[in-house]
Protein backbone atom coordinates (compact mmCIF):
# COMPACT_ATOMS: atom_id res chain seq x y z
CA UNK A 1 0.00 0.00 0.00
CA UNK A 2 1.73 3.65 -0.94
CA UNK A 3 2.20 5.80 2.01
CA UNK A 4 3.33 9.42 1.65
CA UNK A 5 4.58 11.03 5.06
CA UNK A 6 5.83 14.42 4.73
CA UNK A 7 6.29 17.41 8.16
CA UNK A 8 7.07 20.95 7.79
CA UNK A 9 7.45 23.46 10.91
CA UNK A 10 6.09 27.14 11.11
CA UNK A 11 6.04 29.78 13.13
CA UNK A 12 2.24 29.83 13.39
CA UNK A 13 0.15 27.99 16.24
CA UNK A 14 -1.96 24.65 16.12
CA UNK A 15 -4.90 26.77 15.58
CA UNK A 16 -3.73 28.95 13.30
CA UNK A 17 -3.00 26.11 10.71
CA UNK A 18 -6.12 23.85 11.26
CA UNK A 19 -8.17 27.51 9.76
CA UNK A 20 -6.42 27.02 7.05
CA UNK A 21 -6.33 23.51 6.30
CA UNK A 22 -10.48 23.16 7.32
CA UNK A 23 -11.32 25.85 5.46
CA UNK A 24 -11.85 24.26 2.42
CA UNK A 25 -12.43 27.01 0.18
CA UNK A 26 -8.79 27.42 0.61
CA UNK A 27 -7.57 24.37 -0.55
CA UNK A 28 -6.36 25.92 -3.46
CA UNK A 29 -4.05 28.11 -2.62
CA UNK A 30 -1.98 25.50 -1.12
CA UNK A 31 -3.11 22.00 -2.66
CA UNK A 32 -1.80 21.68 -6.34
CA UNK A 33 -3.25 18.45 -6.76
CA UNK A 34 -6.67 19.67 -5.68
CA UNK A 35 -8.51 20.25 -9.46
CA UNK A 36 -11.93 21.61 -7.83
CA UNK A 37 -14.71 20.25 -6.17
CA UNK A 38 -18.12 19.18 -7.79
CA UNK A 39 -21.23 19.89 -5.88
CA UNK A 40 -21.61 21.74 -2.68
CA UNK A 41 -18.28 22.86 -0.50
CA UNK A 42 -18.58 22.59 2.96
CA UNK A 43 -18.84 26.07 5.00
CA UNK A 44 -17.48 23.67 8.76
CA UNK A 45 -15.26 20.95 8.32
CA UNK A 46 -16.65 18.43 11.13
CA UNK A 47 -16.57 14.56 11.63
CA UNK A 48 -18.86 12.96 9.48
CA UNK A 49 -18.69 16.22 6.66
CA UNK A 50 -18.81 14.73 3.32
CA UNK A 51 -17.83 16.16 -0.32
CA UNK A 52 -16.55 15.66 -3.57
CA UNK A 53 -13.20 17.01 -5.14
CA UNK A 54 -11.52 16.68 -8.52
CA UNK A 55 -7.24 15.53 -8.14
CA UNK A 56 -4.93 15.20 -9.94
CA UNK A 57 -1.68 12.67 -9.22
CA UNK A 58 0.48 10.96 -11.80
CA UNK A 59 -0.74 13.40 -14.47
CA UNK A 60 -4.27 11.40 -14.03
CA UNK A 61 -7.41 13.62 -13.13
CA UNK A 62 -10.16 11.40 -11.17
CA UNK A 63 -12.91 12.55 -8.76
CA UNK A 64 -12.52 11.55 -5.13
CA UNK A 65 -15.62 11.16 -2.46
CA UNK A 66 -14.60 12.16 1.10
CA UNK A 67 -15.37 11.60 4.55
CA UNK A 68 -13.81 13.49 7.74
CA UNK A 69 -13.30 10.54 10.07
CA UNK A 70 -11.59 12.54 12.26
CA UNK A 71 -11.50 15.90 13.30
CA UNK A 72 -9.54 17.18 16.42
CA UNK A 73 -9.05 20.58 16.57
CA UNK A 74 -6.27 21.97 16.27
CA UNK A 75 -4.52 18.36 16.43
CA UNK A 76 -5.93 16.38 13.86
CA UNK A 77 -7.88 16.12 11.13
CA UNK A 78 -8.03 12.84 8.98
CA UNK A 79 -10.36 12.05 5.97
CA UNK A 80 -11.15 9.04 3.93
CA UNK A 81 -11.57 8.96 0.52
CA UNK A 82 -13.15 6.97 -2.50
CA UNK A 83 -11.90 6.91 -5.81
CA UNK A 84 -12.34 5.21 -9.85
CA UNK A 85 -11.02 2.08 -10.14
CA UNK A 86 -11.62 0.97 -6.22
CA UNK A 87 -8.78 3.04 -4.99
CA UNK A 88 -9.35 3.86 -1.54
CA UNK A 89 -7.35 7.03 0.38
CA UNK A 90 -6.26 8.39 3.40
CA UNK A 91 -5.11 12.26 4.16
CA UNK A 92 -4.26 12.62 7.88
CA UNK A 93 -2.77 15.89 9.34
CA UNK A 94 -1.48 15.74 12.06
CA UNK A 95 -0.73 19.07 13.98
CA UNK A 96 1.65 19.59 17.45
CA UNK A 97 2.64 22.68 19.11
CA UNK A 98 6.66 23.01 18.39
CA UNK A 99 7.87 26.42 20.39
CA UNK A 100 5.89 28.75 19.63
CA UNK A 101 4.73 27.54 16.73
CA UNK A 102 3.84 24.08 15.03
CA UNK A 103 5.09 20.99 13.34
CA UNK A 104 2.52 20.06 10.85
CA UNK A 105 2.94 16.53 9.27
CA UNK A 106 0.36 15.31 6.11
CA UNK A 107 0.30 11.45 5.62
CA UNK A 108 -1.43 10.05 2.42
CA UNK A 109 -2.36 6.39 1.66
CA UNK A 110 -3.10 4.62 -0.65
CA UNK A 111 -4.48 0.75 -1.91
CA UNK A 112 -6.74 -0.79 -4.00
CA UNK A 113 -6.22 -3.41 -6.81
CA UNK A 114 -5.40 -0.50 -9.67
CA UNK A 115 -2.46 0.06 -7.11
CA UNK A 116 -0.49 -3.15 -7.02
CA UNK A 117 2.91 -3.49 -8.02
CA UNK A 118 4.88 -0.99 -10.00
CA UNK A 119 2.25 1.18 -9.86
CA UNK A 120 2.64 1.38 -5.75
CA UNK A 121 6.39 2.99 -6.23
CA UNK A 122 5.08 5.30 -8.95
CA UNK A 123 2.53 6.57 -6.61
CA UNK A 124 4.73 7.24 -4.25
CA UNK A 125 7.49 9.18 -6.05
CA UNK A 126 4.63 11.19 -7.36
CA UNK A 127 3.05 11.69 -4.23
CA UNK A 128 5.69 12.70 -1.92
CA UNK A 129 7.06 15.96 -3.35
CA UNK A 130 3.28 16.95 -4.23
CA UNK A 131 2.61 16.51 -0.83
CA UNK A 132 5.52 18.35 0.22
CA UNK A 133 4.81 20.91 -1.66
CA UNK A 134 1.37 21.07 -0.39
CA UNK A 135 2.63 21.21 2.91
CA UNK A 136 4.96 24.22 2.63
CA UNK A 137 2.43 26.02 0.91
CA UNK A 138 0.25 25.43 3.73
CA UNK A 139 2.24 26.28 6.85
CA UNK A 140 3.44 29.39 4.83
CA UNK A 141 0.03 30.51 4.61
CA UNK A 142 -0.90 30.16 8.23
CA UNK A 143 2.44 31.61 9.32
Amino acid sequence: MPKVSVSATTTAEPDKVWQVVTDLPRTPEWNAMHQGFTGEVPATVAEGTTYKQKVKLMGMPAEMAWKVVAADAPNRLEMAGDGPMGVKAKNRFVIEPEGAGSRVTYEMEFAGPALNGPMAAMLEKQAGPAAQQALEKLTALAG
